[in-house]
């Protein structure tokens, strides 16, 4: 005999008051985020700790983003980290290639 409430497809559990579970406090989601930022600004005046803070906010960013499923609240600001650390990491090996070449 097969339990119509077995099915996990349809089955509304969400409308019916199952908890919502909360990502927005997983560890390293904001300070990937701020030292991300951080970076890509300090790329433009200081390469070596932008570099230092790229590569920190990256591992705070990644820490986050194995934790929090695909669709989930808080994920879309630890892809805007990850973003903005690889953005910040490309600046500086930019200006180390133009200090070379120059």
């Amino acid at each position: 005999m097969e339990d119509p409430r077995a099915k996990m497809e349809g089955n509304n559990l969400v409308n019916l008051g199952a908890p919502h579970l909360d990502w927005s406090k997983t560890p390293g989601r904001r300070p990937g985020f701020w030292l991300s930022a951080a970076s890509l600004v300090l790329a433009v005046l200081l390469p070596f700790p932008a570099a230092i803070a790229a590569a920190l906010g990256l591992s705070f960013s990644m820490q986050a983003f194995q934790v929090i499923p695909a669709g989930a609240r808080g994920r879309r600001l630890v892809i805007t980290s990850l973003a903005l650390a690889g953005a910040a990491i490309l600046v500086v090996v930019a200006r180390m290639i133009a200090s070379v070449l120059s």
